[in-house]
């Protein structure tokens, strides 16, 4: 076949298709959600970032660009806890990389341990720096822990210079704003170096602090040299604090006094003195402590306003005998007439007053604490213990008050509780202990009880405290200390039943008479006729109290159940 392609042929131009790649610049985080998230308001995404609990979510959302992270940062930074000093520097190095960081602090916990501190101090100047700060805690090692229990010598005192903190925020340099000045609540327990590690000094500037509502001190002495006459007049009731706590420590009643007369309107006071582990003892001289009369003119410097009160006295090693004036003097713990709760210890000096009457129109609930009296006991008194201290309530109640109260009694151990529960009369056991108490051991109760109940109708609960671990650590509670929980195992509206266990059948002998009269006391479950045992049941059918107790099915012969 011959070509077509001669000499004077024009050749067709053939296009071939060549493809061609472009590289585009990567699309940025925030370009590709540009339709998304970041299309909302800030007032949207705050809204979204409020409900983020995970602090590595936020750290996360606050990576991905420029504007979340402005809007992130300062939930990111809103509440520190610092446990080590390494932790301490991690946090300047931030905070001076970013200085608007230290305005987004609302609430700074330092609680470090022995052996933690080296950096901690790196915190001072930043702290001064933090002006929307609502919440500080300071925690450091404490003087009475074992490492310095057998040495005058400590030397793990707070790194945290917590004095000229406070002094800068009361008495500002001149030309100089004072540090914190939204400052809420305030959480204390530090100490000073060697024989001053107890020692509450300038730091008494902190109940001058314009803004301070809430305020706990722990394991110092509590006192200053700070008088009355020192302290102009625009200044007494001028302070905003509602709440003082003071734990494990020596009281100046004299003291206290002056302190009382500044805030405005005190609503909560616990006065915790020393009950367990302290080398220094408190004064003894009577003036100053807290049996004195004097505590009565400090506690009714805000009797206007006190609604709660609690006083532990310390322990029996240290009490000085409670001083009553005259009638004027008596008068003073009724004159709180905004007082609905009340706590004391038995040791306390204000039961003497309750022993007079003495008793607020408004108080509503009573609270007995037996923990100045538990740390006493011995083997041979221990077994009386609840009984006594039953007997001791029921004998304010009926002979010197005429006052109706609810009361409620807290036991400083479960092993009360115990005491109380174990008893199902039944084996030699039962008519020794019954014979050691006088009686049953839970008629004391009944005993209280009904006598509240015919005051108005009052109530009466019974409490104990217990270390679930199985551990058990003294207050002031450091950080990783478990805190003991507080668990009802009594109230007289259910008038028999004792920690879910109806012991009506065991102590009512109303009702034993009763069965007896109806020809059912004799039933007996297949589970105590197989042991043998007597069986205390209500003769309904319900469960006996030992099956009750066991949690296991209670069952009859010839009857419903």
């Amino acid at each position: 076949m011959p070509s077509v392609f001669y000499a004077g042929a024009k050749k067709r131009k053939t296009r071939h298709f060549r493809p061609i790649f472009k590289m585009l610049p990567r699309e940025s985080p925030q370009q590709q959600t540009e339709g998304g998230l970041l299309s909302l308001v800030d007032e949207l995404l705050l809204s979204i970032i409020d409900q983020i609990d995970s602090r590595e979510s936020l750290r996360n959302l606050a990576a991905t660009c420029a504007r979340l992270r402005s809007l992130t940062e300062p939930y990111i930074w809103r509440s520190l806890l610092v446990r080590k000093g390494d932790h301490a520097i991690d946090i300047v190095k931030a905070l001076d990389s970013r200085e608007a960081r230290a305005s987004y602090i609302h609430e700074l916990s330092i609680r470090y341990q022995h052996g933690s501190g080296k950096g901690i101090d790196q915190l001072n100047h930043h702290i001064g720096l933090m002006d929307k700060l609502r919440h500080l805690t300071i925690e450091s090692p404490c003087p009475n822990n074992t490492e310095w229990v057998r040495s005058d010598h400590f030397d793990d005192w707070t790194k945290i210079n917590y004095t000229s903190l406070l002094e800068a925020a009361v008495y500002p340099p001149p030309g100089l704003p004072p540090v914190l000045p939204m400052l809420q609540s305030l959480a204390l327990h530090g100490h000073g170096r060697d024989e001053r590690k107890f020692v509450l000094g300038r730091t008494a500037v902190v109940f001058f602090h314009p803004t301070l509502r809430h305020l706990t001190l722990s394991c110092t002495n509590f006192d200053a040299d700070i008088t009355h006459a020192d302290i102009s007049p625009e200044k007494r009731k001028s302070t905003p604090l509602q709440s003082l706590t003071l734990i494990e420590c020596n009281v100046n009643v004299q003291f206290l006094d002056v302190v009382l007369d500044l805030p405005k309107a005190l609503k909560e006071l616990y006065i915790g003195e020393r009950l367990y582990v302290f080398k220094e003892h408190p004064s003894r001289d009577p003036k100053k402590r807290t049996s004195h009369p004097l505590f009565l003119t400090a506690l009714a410097r805000q009797a206007d306003s006190l609604e709660k009160l609690t006083h532990v006295a310390g322990t029996f090693t240290h009490l000085l005998p409670t001083q009553i004036d005259d009638q004027a003097s008596r008068s003073k713990l009724r004159s709180l007439k905004n007082l609905t709760f009340l706590e004391i210890g038995l040791e306390s000096s204000l039961y003497s007053y309750l022993e007079q009457n003495d008793y607020p129109d408004s108080l509503k609930t009573l609270r007995i604490n037996d923990a100045a009296v538990f740390q006493t006991l011995t083997d041979q008194t221990l077994v009386h213990h609840p009984g006594d201290v039953l007997k001791r309530c029921t004998d304010l109640v009926t002979r010197r008050t005429s006052h109706p109260f609810d009361l409620e009694v807290c036991f400083n151990d479960s092993a009360v509780e115990d005491q109380i529960l174990s008893t199902i009369p039944h084996g030699r056991y039962a008519a020794i202990l019954a014979a050691l108490l006088g009686g049953s051991i839970r008629s004391p109760v009944y005993k209280l009880a009904s006598a509240l109940e015919a005051r108005g109708g009052a109530h009466l609960r019974l409490f104990s405290q217990r270390f679930h671990s199985g551990k058990s650590y003294i207050p002031p509670y450091m950080y990783g200390e478990e805190v003991p929980s507080e668990v009802q195992f009594y109230d007289s509206d259910d008038f028999w039943r004792f920690s879910g266990r109806n012991f009506r059948a065991v102590d009512d002998d109303a009702l034993k008479e009763e069965l007896r009269g109806a020809g059912k006391e004799g039933f007996v479950c297949f589970a105590c006729a197989r042991r043998q045992r007597t069986c205390y049941n209500l003769g309904d059918g319900s469960a006996c109290v030992v099956c009750e107790s066991e949690g296991k099915e209670c069952c009859y012969e010839g009857m419903a159940g």
